[in-house]
């Protein structure tokens, strides 16, 4: 990274960070920071017993550049791997065999001949790379054509790559009832082939945010194993905590060198990483949690800028709207159970059809990156948001949605932040009393519980606050407890009750004291904040506020 002019900058002598590249050869090429996720790859291009696999992730987790991976030692690419687990630790051989990689993402489907197009296209793409020329017009015959011609050409069987499988499916141009279950068909047909040539094929790998279960155009590929929870694969995709370290220790060494003063510790400037990006937890059978691959590096090309990344990336609107039809208190009060059988229970196609329930929507939350793994209970898990990032994400595109307006609902959003960042309680009473005004009439109507609550609880989380619902005192639960920066807001809420009540309330029940030690340690400022709502004008009616000396 280069050196950043202003108030935080630093001379950063890492390797260069690339976050909108996945091919491994660009990488590898251009001298940038890869980390070494070749010890997976080699587990599965070393499987005796198993050549068919699949794994499931969220969008940003480097499930392209794995790909890219294995597309590469396929190919016999050796040079590519100099100084990687898979040339330094193992036998590996580096066989070339013909590869026909197919990424399905971004494919149009604005109407049925738009959509076999797409698919066509990337079929002849495949066969040129390979040399081979195909004529079909059908592409599970185009595909068929391929593989025989290029297992003859080589005397070799061949390696497939499909990379984002469910793109088409999720696509909202895809929703069309006309559509539907054209592209359903398509693809089924299209699946079938590769299966009736299975004895052609050394290797397939595909990928996806949805897990192929939920797809009844697989009901013929019965021969997938699918690795997504898998516990020996939890890492593969994202950063576990000592990759953090190991491949980014040295720019944050150089930032807090050049940054005295802003954390106490590296350990406490880990931390805040950690609280924003990490905290994704995908096999229910071990601990292993993993940062967003993305938000990691556009955190460190941005001179250590927290900031929501995910967002800027284009998070998954359809998952937020659906998640309406849900208990959205359930979701921010860490209440969301589900099923095992759940995650692997709809067919995602009925979206269209609005027809989803509502462990379905859950399970799409998951799979969007919403949620994640909290804690395994027998017969299935507790989800909740994976870290602060995330949890803003989610609210804030859920506010936008409320809001009806995003411009507006985003400049609500920021005031609000910076409100909070700076201490400014009135600053932030106004700026959530106009998310209110635009958004209280909506909520309302759907007849969620507690809908003030929920509204606070949501609109602080979307400017980025870390917040407790319900926080458990000796003497009580605090209804909202609201962390950003160095200001800590105790609050109560009440609905058409006074805010002398709920001050009355904090102060009675000594709120404040579970926290004194921490804000002392911390040099942060409490401030006990009393709220009363009216629900005949639908905002914040009155409000108190007094800060507390800690030092």
């Amino acid at each position: 990274m280069s050196s950043n002019a202003g108030e935080n900058n630093y001379t950063d002598s890492m390797k260069g960070i690339s976050t909108d590249r996945f091919s491994l050869e660009y990488f590898i090429t251009n001298d940038l920071l890869y980390v070494d996720k070749t010890m997976y790859a080699y587990e599965l291009v070393s499987s005796a017993d198993k050549n068919f696999f699949f794994v499931s992730r969220p969008r940003r987790f480097g499930k392209s550049l794995f790909c890219s991976t294995l597309h590469a030692i396929f190919e016999g690419k050796k040079d590519l791997f100099k100084g990687l687990y898979i040339a330094e630790k193992t036998d590996y051989s580096f066989e070339k065999y013909p590869v026909i990689h197919l990424d399905f993402s971004k494919m149009s489907l604005l109407s049925e001949q738009a959509a076999l197009n797409a698919l066509q296209k990337r079929i002849l793409g495949a066969a040129e790379d390979n040399g081979i020329s195909i004529e079909r017009d059908s592409p599970s015959e185009m595909l068929d054509d391929l593989i025989m011609k290029a297992t003859r050409a080589t005397g070799k069987q061949v390696v497939i790559i499909i990379d984002e499988f469910d793109s088409p499916f999720t696509s909202k141009i895809s929703w069309k009832p006309e559509l539907i279950e054209y592209i359903r068909e398509l693809f089924n047909e299209f699946y079938k082939s590769i299966k009736a040539d299975s004895a052609y094929i050394r290797f397939f790998f595909m990928t996806g945010c949805v897990r192929l279960s939920n797809l009844s155009i697989f009901s013929a590929m019965n021969n997938l194993y699918d690795i997504s929870m898998a516990r020996r694969f939890a890492g593969a995709f994202g950063y576990t905590e000592k990759e953090l370290e190991d491949n980014f220790g040295e720019g944050m060494d150089e930032y807090l060198e050049a940054n005295p003063g802003i954390y106490g510790s590296k350990e406490e400037f880990i931390g805040r990483i950690r609280d924003y990006y990490d905290g994704y937890r995908f096999s229910p059978d071990c601990e292993v949690k993993v940062y967003n691959p993305v938000s990691i590096g556009m955190f460190f090309s941005d001179f250590c800028k927290f900031d929501n990344y995910w967002e800027k990336t284009g998070g998954s609107t359809m998952a937020v709207e659906l998640a309406r039809r849900y208990n959205l208190a359930e979701i921010y009060n860490d209440e969301v159970f589900l099923m095992m059988s759940s995650f692997i229970s709809f067919d995602i196609s009925q979206i269209a059809q609005s027809r989803l329930s509502k462990d379905s929507i859950i399970a799409l939350l998951y799979y969007a990156g919403y949620l994640t793994i909290a804690e395994p209970i027998p017969g299935g898990a507790i989800l909740r948001f994976p870290n602060m990032e995330i949890a803003s994400a989610f609210s804030g595109a859920l506010s936008k949605l409320y809001a009806g307006n995003t411009y507006e609902a985003g400049k609500m959003i920021l005031r609000g932040t910076a409100a909070a960042v700076n201490g400014d309680a009135a600053g932030m009473i106004y700026s959530l009393n106009e998310f209110c005004r635009q958004s209280s009439g909506q909520i309302i109507r759907e007849k969620l519980e507690n809908p003030y609550h929920l509204i606070a609880h949501m609109f602080f989380v979307a400017c980025g606050c870390r917040v407790t619902a319900e926080d458990s005192t000796s003497r009580g639960r605090i209804d909202l407890t609201v962390e950003k920066d160095k200001h800590l807001y105790i609050m109560e809420l009440k609905i058409d009750g006074t805010a002398d009540e709920a001050m009355k309330q904090i102060k009675d029940r000594d709120y404040a004291g579970k926290y004194i030690g921490y804000a002392r340690k911390s040099g942060i400022d409490i401030h006990l904040i009393g709220i009363s709502f009216s629900s005949k004008e639908r905002k914040v009616s009155e409000w108190k506020e007094e800060v507390l000396s800690v030092s």
